[in-house]
């Protein structure tokens, strides 16, 4: 057994020393910021409500009805710090950093508020709160929590990234090499990961070839007291059946024992186990969106589209209009993209172009291109060409929100310019997106434009919500990035 400093590992293979870094317990951590977070929840509740009294309703400090208001602004914060936690375990257990904030701090602070109203009713004090102050608070609480919770999290994940922060201590257990592997290659230290011991099984293998049982519940419980979280064993996929015997012996240790491939591969990820019949078997991807919320998502964008379509109908024959008397050529027209699962459909746009081209062959727009018409200028730069896509939503083709579909000869060249660019086809395109919103649209002539707009389409769909759907779709509409680079 090697019982042997994070850090002194580190420096045997790389020749250099880590900074000590403090290690917080994950449910201390988690607490801490509930804590904050709970407190500012109830400061707005508080401050709001005061500052409505005196502001606006001229009632003196005294005549505040201070025991009411603390009472149900505690509460406020109190269940807004409960979410907090669970939020903030939440991403402490996300494999990748920074994720959305936006979804768990909206819902934690619309749920906090709504909780905190239903008691008030139950207790029957509702009559005695102000529902001017209560919109209010929530009203101003909704930015606040939100950037406190992106400060937040972002300043968490650059501690953690920098391995100035450790939430988890963990042991290690396999064959000598492939533990230094796993540690070096791993950098568990920038992690959020202490490790606090290891256990070469070169060492404690007799001549028989059998692992000395006794030497494995021996650094089980040195391990216990140095606080350990976790018992990582790493072994060869084939090496199963070998390991079912320390397994056991840890089953009478209150420890978590996980297994680690020992392989370099650091691109493949297991998501979790699941059950096939019988057997477990590792999940390496897991669709993005659930049943329920393919069905949420669907219902949305029908009752948007076809809203929209009922509303711009005027608009929709003002600029069929204005299409047509501009030159030859049809009002709308059809290109070939390329969609959800990598399926190809023909998309509607309003024409804005002197040519038509099928999406199989053709040249994409550049700022100041000859071949966009006069009318074809401004429909283009306030997206306007777009709006017959929402047909293409009312037939399941595209959604409100999503990737943006490229041409087919586009989609082709552009998956070789990048590996994960093809990711993207996992959830339906959109007629706007994250990528748009954030100022990824236009040509894609350089690896950073592609690059850019593949990322930031991976993150929406790694973090899909009703929430970010109508926050991409209001940011459409008033964010002047969403219309950057439209030409």
């Amino acid at each position: 057994m090697a019982t042997v400093d994070t850090h002194f590992k580190v420096s045997d293979f790389t020749g250099t020393r880590l900074p000590a870094a403090p290690v917080i317990g994950r449910t201390a951590l988690s607490l801490m910021i509930a804590s904050v977070e709970g407190a500012t929840a109830a400061a707005v509740v508080l401050g709001t409500a005061f500052a409505y009294h005196l502001l606006v309703l001229r009632i003196p400090v005294e005549g505040f009805a201070w025991p009411l208001y603390l009472l149900f602004g505690t509460l406020a914060g109190l269940l807004y710090g409960g979410f907090s936690a669970v939020a903030t375990a939440r991403f402490l257990d996300g494999a990748e950093r920074p994720r959305s904030t936006l979804p768990d701090s909206f819902y934690g602070w619309t749920a906090a508020l709504a909780l905190t109203l239903l008691t008030a009713f139950l207790l029957g004090s509702i009559g005695d709160l102000s529902r001017v102050s209560l919109t209010s608070a929530y009203i101003t609480g909704v930015p606040l929590v939100l950037a406190l919770r992106s400060y937040g999290q972002s300043l968490l994940a650059d501690r953690i990234s920098k391995g100035e922060l450790h939430y988890q201590r963990v042991a290690v257990v396999g064959g000598r090499l492939d533990v230094m592997n796993f540690l070096l290659n791993g950098d568990l230290w920038r992690q959020g990961h202490q490790v606090t011991d290891t256990l070469y099984l070169d060492d404690a293998t007799g001549a028989d070839g059998k692992v000395d049982l006794a030497l494995v519940a021996d650094f089980a419980r040195s391990s216990l007291k140095q606080q350990t979280d976790s018992m990582v064993i790493v072994a060869a996929l084939d090496d199963l059946d070998a390991i079912e015997n320390i397994v056991t012996e840890m089953k009478r240790f209150a420890l978590n024992v996980v297994y680690a491939p020992a392989t370099t591969n650091r691109t493949l990820k297991f998501l979790d186990v699941v059950p096939i019949g019988a057997n477990n078997a590792l999940r390496f991807i897991r669709k993005p969106l659930s049943d329920f919320s393919v069905f949420v998502k669907r219902a949305l964008d029908i009752a948007i589209a076809g809203l929209a379509l009922v509303l711009l109908a005027p608009l929709f024959a003002v600029v069929a209009l204005a299409i047509r008397l501009d030159g030859p050529g049809p009002v709308i027209y059809r290109q070939a993209r390329r969609g959800f699962n990598g399926e190809s459909f023909m998309i509607l746009k309003f024409r804005s172009m002197s040519v038509t081209e099928s999406g199989y062959t053709m040249q994409q727009a550049q700022r100041g291109d000859a071949r966009v018409t006069k009318v074809g200028r401004f429909i283009r730069a306030t997206s306007i060409d777009e709006l017959p896509q929402l047909v293409n939503v009312l037939l399941g083709q595209m959604s409100i929100v999503g990737p943006r579909p490229h041409a087919i000869v586009h989609d082709d060249a552009l998956g070789k310019v990048l590996a994960t660019y093809a990711h993207r086809q996992r959830i339906k395109p959109g007629i706007t997106g994250w990528a748009q919103v954030n100022g990824f649209r236009g040509d894609t002539d350089t690896f950073e434009k592609v690059q850019g707009r593949t990322l930031h389409d991976l993150h929406y769909i790694d973090n899909w919500s009703i929430f970010l759907d109508l926050w991409i779709i209001a940011l459409t509409v008033f964010s002047a990035s969403a219309h950057r680079n439209a030409h």
